[in-house]
């Protein structure tokens, strides 16, 4: 990447990283970005803030490079003590992230922290609510949780679509802003799209190269994030 692209390569290696950390891992966190850059674009924020959510969203879960395998590999449901190790990761995430004065840097750095923040206040690390929790973090909750809710893991199966479309639905003001459920019911079809394109572009390039043309190399505007634009 150009040097004018530092962040983006630091943003780009983190998600490699973190890509790492247990099998599926990578397809999830780019599969988050591309859906809440799609969610982004059909609320109409302007151009620069949806490259911003898209860049900064496959790092939502960096911290996890924190948790020891011993907790995040563990192929059961987690104990409370396991749970609250596990809640760290979203401050140890946003403190690798924290310090930049780069605008995107400070972005990734407010999701990590506040993307299990609820909406009626009950998440963590700080309890926020509402729209004291900030936007880019509320849009990728739901584009997170409904993919990881897809996923199988050692312990369980993967949900259908439509469960987890129904578990959306069901959390709808109290883990996740209302109003963005409502904007993911109503275009399903579309989160659909961006789905399967983010898996073709896996597919197709592996997953070290997808994440670089993910980020878009040396372009100064990565040609899948205008890709999912043409989605809507």
């Amino acid at each position: 990447m150009a040097q004018a692209n530092r962040p983006l390569l630091t943003l780009a290696s983190l998600t490699l990283a973190g890509g790492l950390r247990y099998p599926s891992a990578l397809g999830h966190l780019v599969r988050t970005a591309a859906v809440s850059a799609y969610l982004a674009n059909v609320l109409e924020l302007a151009d620069a803030e949806q490259q911003q959510i898209y860049c900064v969203a496959p790092v939502h879960d960096v911290g996890k490079l924190g948790i020891p395998d011993a907790v995040l590999l563990k192929p059961a449901a987690l104990t409370e003590d396991e749970h609250d190790i596990m809640r760290r990761h979203s401050s140890i995430g946003a403190d690798l992230l924290a310090g930049s004065p780069e605008p995107v840097l400070q972005l990734a750095a407010s999701v990590a922290r506040h993307h299990h923040e609820h909406f009626d206040g009950s998440g963590y690390p700080a309890g926020l609510a509402g729209e004291a929790v900030p936007l880019a973090a509320r849009i990728v909750a739901v584009a997170d949780a409904f993919d990881a809710m897809m996923e199988p893991r050692v312990y369980r199966k993967g949900m259908k679509e439509h469960d987890a479309l129904g578990a959306l639905a069901e959390r709808s003001g109290i883990y996740f802003d209302p109003s963005l459920v409502d904007v993911f019911l109503r275009h399903v079809p579309g989160v659909r799209r961006a789905r399967a394109a983010t898996d073709a572009l896996l597919a197709k390039y592996g997953e070290v190269s997808a994440v670089g043309r993910f980020f878009g190399g040396p372009e100064p505007v990565p040609a899948f994030f205008r890709h999912l634009q043409a989605l809507v």
